[in-house]
């Protein structure tokens, strides 16, 4: 317990360090300084996954973890989402055993912040797979995207946590964003009922099959526009 301690002060204060030089420089201007911090996060967080995840400064880490899938280096985008899978795939995990009362994962941390900038990392993710995803990171993004659909939607009643608004209520939101010309309308109300009905089923292996193949449809037809500017 001692040495975990150790660990959760030291990462509690790598992070506030990390958090200043963020706060002051865009991610991508430095990228290994951004691939080499969250490769740290992702480790402390499958190391001590309480102790980090209940240290003061994580909320903020978190908004930052937001703000950083925006990286445009390879190395750096691969890093943080690595990082995000860390931080959400378990939590997706734990959420059934809640009531267990050896439960002692920090759930309710992560949905409670996922009620906070759940928006956010939804469209940061959902747009990044239509448009700056690295298209050899699309599986691993897509498979972050289910997580965050699991905790946004089973976590806020197992948790007792409010959330303004369910997650396809979100992707809606983020799609208005995105051009009917690079995702057609119908390609759209296909892709919200499919998203629908597996959220509803608790199917998330489907949400990542369904985030995959939008992406690869969007990625095609974007690709095939900057060929041929007149289609």
């Amino acid at each position: 317990t001692a040495s975990l301690q150790l660990t959760s002060s030291l990462v509690t204060r790598l992070c506030d360090s990390a958090l200043v030089l963020f706060g002051n420089t865009p991610f991508s201007d430095v990228p290994e300084t951004t691939e080499e911090f969250f490769r740290l996060l992702e480790r402390a967080i499958e190391a001590a996954p309480a102790f980090v995840i209940s240290s003061p400064s994580f909320a903020r880490v978190f908004g930052a973890s937001v703000a950083a899938l925006d990286v445009n280096h390879f190395h750096a985008q691969s890093s943080v989402l690595r990082a995000w899978a860390q931080i959400l795939g378990p939590t997706r995990r734990h959420i059934r055993t809640m009531r267990d009362t050896t439960h002692t994962y920090p759930v309710a941390t992560i949905v409670e912040l996922c009620a906070e900038h759940g928006f956010a990392l939804c469209a940061k993710l959902l747009l990044g797979l239509l448009r700056t995803f690295d298209r050899e990171l699309v599986s691993e993004a897509a498979d972050v995207f289910a997580s965050l659909a699991a905790v946004a939607s089973d976590g806020p009643q197992a948790a007792a946590v409010r959330v303004d608004a369910p997650f396809v209520d979100w992707v809606q939101a983020v799609l208005a964003q995105v051009p009917d010309t690079t995702f057609m309308p119908s390609e759209k109300l296909a892709f919200v009922q499919a998203l629908t009905d597996a959220v509803r089923a608790h199917q998330w292996p489907k949400v990542k099959v369904l985030a995959t193949d939008v992406a690869a449809v969007v990625w095609r037809r974007t690709n095939a526009q900057s060929q041929h500017p007149s289609m």
